[in-house]
């Protein structure tokens, strides 16, 4: 098993840059990675469902991991997504893209009526094939919700080196961090819970938010662990304040807040707003909420 290095701090879940045409914009996309990189993340998780992972083609997956691979050449923990509705896909993929310099794949089983012990089998499937590490990645909204059990059955085999936990269940989410140690890391999810998830001792947290804005959840993370409790939990609510001003019709559309995040890294000049052909990009007057979301809570600052 290759080693995987720790992740800890703010982790941006990269999202995919796009030309009109639904082409992949390769200089926006090295452009995004430089950006993150200055801004100080601490790892990247890539080609994870903020990045529009399945509305990719597997060309395109391929494409966009050779540029993200090359562009953070090995400065930070990247973890690589594997997550395909084909098993084929998964291992062709893996096959694919061993020779690339990251750290570990992560893998989505997008199949939420599989049963518990069928996805015990799919996960050592890959584990089994894969030369490099691999990361469990449980979202219900997505796939089954795994439990604890199902994430202590997993944790001591072979070349499995951590999970993405991404929950509302509080109670799971503290048995799961409870279990991560030196050879098996636990990250966090969603960003209307990074302070919730740092206080029941999570070190990392991904987002695909902090694509856009990273330096609102890097700011939230250094003054907890600074022990500036009360400042980022004020920073915290700040940030709730901001996820609740964003207009409700794209989320009610897309899900995925990936429009309002292309939206505002094309205020800054990183990439165009365009997303995948499922997803539709906002209208003039929820582009205008967002501007308005952005002065009143006073991220104009960071950009």
């Amino acid at each position: 098993m290759i080693y995987s290095r720790k992740l800890s701090g703010i982790v941006p879940v990269v999202v995919t840059t796009l030309n009109e045409d639904q082409s992949v914009d390769q200089e926006s996309q090295d452009k995004l990675m430089k950006f993150l990189n200055y801004s100080g993340v601490g790892g990247y998780w890539c080609l994870g469902t903020g990045s529009e992972d399945m509305n990719l083609t597997f060309e395109n997956r391929l494409l966009i991991a050779r540029i993200l691979c090359k562009s953070n050449n090995g400065k930070l923990p990247l973890i690589l997504g594997a997550g395909f509705y084909c098993m084929e896909d998964t291992l062709n993929f893996i096959d694919e893209t061993s020779n690339l310099n990251f750290d570990a794949y992560h893998v989505m089983p997008y199949h939420p009526k599989l049963s518990m012990s069928l996805l015990v089998d799919y996960y050592k499937k890959i584990a089994d094939f894969s030369n490099k590490p691999i990361w469990l990645y449980t979202s219900a909204n997505w796939c089954q919700s795994f439990k604890p059990d199902f994430v202590e059955e997993l944790m001591h085999y072979k070349n499995i080196a951590g999970i993405k936990f991404s929950s509302s269940n509080t109670v799971d989410q503290l048995k799961v961090l409870s279990m991560q140690n030196e050879k098996f890391q636990v990250i966090t999810a969603v960003a209307n819970q990074l302070f919730a998830t740092l206080s029941m001792g999570s070190q990392a947290s991904t987002s695909s938010l902090a694509s856009a804005i990273p330096e609102v959840l890097i700011e939230i993370y250094n003054d907890f662990v600074n022990g500036k409790l009360k400042q980022s939990m004020n920073k915290h609510q700040t940030l709730m304040k901001f996820l609740n001003l964003l207009p409700k019709t794209i989320k009610n559309d897309n899900f995925l807040g990936g429009a309002e995040e292309k939206y505002i890294l094309s205020k800054r000049n990183i990439c165009k707003p365009f997303m995948t052909s499922y997803y539709r990009c906002l209208t003039k007057d929820e582009k205008l909420i967002i501007d308005r979301a952005i002065e009143k809570c006073d991220y104009r600052r960071f950009f």
